[in-house]
């Protein structure tokens, strides 16, 4: 038993250490880039003088460049000393490491009372309030390796970063995804949400057209997906009209289905009523994910060993991503066998697959297809699947919304368009609510592409910046009420409105700037859809205790969704 509390205080002391080991590699290749490009800058330019720091325009007094006295230093960030100190004996440790040096370390960092407590943190959310709680706003966590991580917690500090990061702004990576595709698949490069640079901006742009095309073109197939669903429900619900414990899975099944149909514009019977074959491709896919996404949560979590050994969960990781990757190639094989078809025989290209469209953009490649479809499986899908679930349990706690979300609904026919789906205002609150009190992805983080000034401090270019949005539902400073469902909040003509000018930073649940979810419309569409068909049809209610969010890497609620549908009498 107390083995097993050391090992988890050492993995959980190592996620500073492992933030920067995670991020320096792609770090320092794209950091390089932004450099190369200051720099022929300057040459074209014809200055050899340094850019100015980047200031917050949120600051109450201006720093001037001339005083300074008026900056403080990267050193004066306040944060625990404990990890100061650990990162300097951990700078002595070999990269590999040893179970002597495991073992010392677990002893010092039992130490509670030693360390202030500070480090006997357990979740995410935990973990990041008490730092701000004692430190304030901006911290500083050492790290072993040379570059140092700071923590923001303020909306108008997320802005100014987000408002000079520049053409090509750097995000942390999933390393484990990452050497999987690079050294495993042998991709040229990891896939657009863990590229950089000029890279990512090709397959960025890719995907812009393709995507709005599909939304609008795939419309009809999700709404028929979300009619399946309900009819799904009926089935599984048990004599008390509660779904089983595994619902997850089922709204998980609903969220690829949907994205098959956006994407591969197939049906793969996700949702079939006489369950799945073992054999079938939607079953591979399905445990793939499911398998995939559990192995990345711990590979990313604790002390990196799998990038020298091969680690359980490891081979975990490789055996589900490899299923994943087999069942997609196929489709892609057959989007190209049909794209050449269809060019040989001089048709028409106008109406294409979004499989399909993507090869019509010149430099993109097999590779980068593969890459596109894998990472809108395991972020989108998941993401997705999360919000859906924490929408239905929100609406299951509150009866008053809805009530409101039913008569508005029942106002539309059941063969609802896209654009009625956006018209509904209270429906579309709701949405934008639950995914302020639950983000899919809790945490948003960059690494600096240029001097900033923050709160008078001055942060270095190459530190990573870590900015909790979840945290903002935890106080009243943006968000009235904050850790209530109220979906009124987002009338602008309402009280506790949309009132604050930071309210955008406090909840971006999609991100913010270049680096924003593309999908945003296509998941937006589908949740949307499937609120609309569920409401109609059935009271949701649920009866047991709280659900949280894990408020992990690819969140997750914490217990069963035993949700209880009532139908309606219409």
């Amino acid at each position: 038993m107390w083995r097993s509390t050391l090992r988890n205080q050492f993995l959980r002391q190592c996620f500073v250490n492992n933030i920067n080991r995670k991020f320096l590699k792609s770090s320092v290749a794209a950091i390089s880039q932004v450099q190369k490009i200051e720099t022929e800058q300057v040459v074209k330019s014809g200055s050899t003088s340094p850019e100015p720091i980047q200031t917050s325009p949120y600051l109450s007094v201006v720093p001037k460049k001339t005083l300074n006295e008026q900056f403080l230093s990267f050193d004066d960030i306040p944060g625990p000393k404990s990890l100061r100190m650990i990162s300097k004996f951990w700078g002595m440790i070999p990269v590999m490491g040893t179970e002597l040096t495991v073992s010392i370390i677990q002893y010092f960092l039992s130490g509670g009372k030693f360390f202030g407590g500070v480090l006997s943190w357990g979740g995410n959310a935990s973990f990041f309030k008490k730092f701000f709680d004692i430190y304030g706003p901006v911290v500083r966590l050492h790290g072993a390796f040379g570059s140092d991580v700071v923590l923001l917690k303020k909306p108008e500090d997320a802005c100014a970063i987000f408002e000079s990061e520049g053409k090509y702004p750097i995000r942390s990576c999933l390393d484990s995804i990452e050497k999987y595709r690079v050294e495993c698949r042998k991709y040229t490069q990891p896939g657009p949400f863990l590229t950089h640079g000029s890279e990512w901006e090709k397959v960025r742009k890719s995907l812009e057209q393709p995507l709005q095309t599909t939304v609008a073109e795939q419309h009809g197939k999700i709404r028929k997906i979300c009619e399946s669903f309900v009819e799904r429900i009926t089935i599984l619900r048990n004599k008390q009209e509660e779904m089983p414990p595994d619902f997850k899975v089922e709204i998980c099944k609903w969220s690829l289905e949907c994205l098959s149909a956006a994407c591969l514009n197939k049906d793969l019977g996700f949702l079939n009523p006489h369950c799945l074959s073992p054999t079938s491709d939607s079953s591979k896919l399905l445990d793939g994910l499911l398998g995939a996404t559990e192995a990345i949560r711990r590979c990313e979590y604790g002390f990196h060993l799998w990038k020298f050994v091969e680690t359980p969960a490891w081979k975990v990781l490789v055996k589900n991503c490899d299923k994943i990757d087999t069942v997609l190639s196929k489709h892609v094989e057959e989007a190209i066998t049909s794209l050449k078809y269809k060019q040989d025989k001089g048709g028409s290209l106008e109406k294409v697959s979004f499989l399909e469209s993507l090869f019509l953009h010149d430099g993109i490649i097999k590779e980068d297809v593969m890459t596109i479809l894998l990472d809108m499986y395991l972020i989108g899908a998941n993401a997705t699947a999360h919000t859906a679930a924490f929408l239905l349990y929100h609406l299951s706690r509150n009866p008053r919304c809805q009530i409101k979300i039913h008569e508005e609904v029942r106002k539309y026919p059941e063969n609802i368009g896209r654009d009625d789906l956006k018209k509904m205002k209270y429906l579309q609150a709701c949405i934008k609510e639950s995914l302020r009190l639950d983000p899919p992805i809790p945490i948003l983080s960059r690494v600096l592409s240029n001097d900033i000034t923050i709160h008078h401090y001055r942060i270095p270019k190459g530190t990573h910046i870590l900015f909790a949005s979840h945290l903002n539902k935890m106080g009243n400073e943006y968000f009235e009420d904050s850790s209530w469902f109220k979906p009124e909040r987002w009338f602008s003509d309402e009280h506790g409105g949309f009132g604050n000018e930071y309210q955008a930073f406090a909840s971006m649940p999609f991100g913010y700037g270049p680096r924003a979810c593309l999908a945003k419309d296509l998941a937006e569409t589908e949740i949307g859809m499937l609120i609309f068909k569920v409401c109609r049809q059935f009271k949701i209610e649920y009866n047991y205790g709280d659900i949280k969010s894990s408020n992990e890497l690819l969140a997750s609620p914490t217990k069963s969704l035993k949700f209880r549908f009532v139908k309606r009498v219409l």
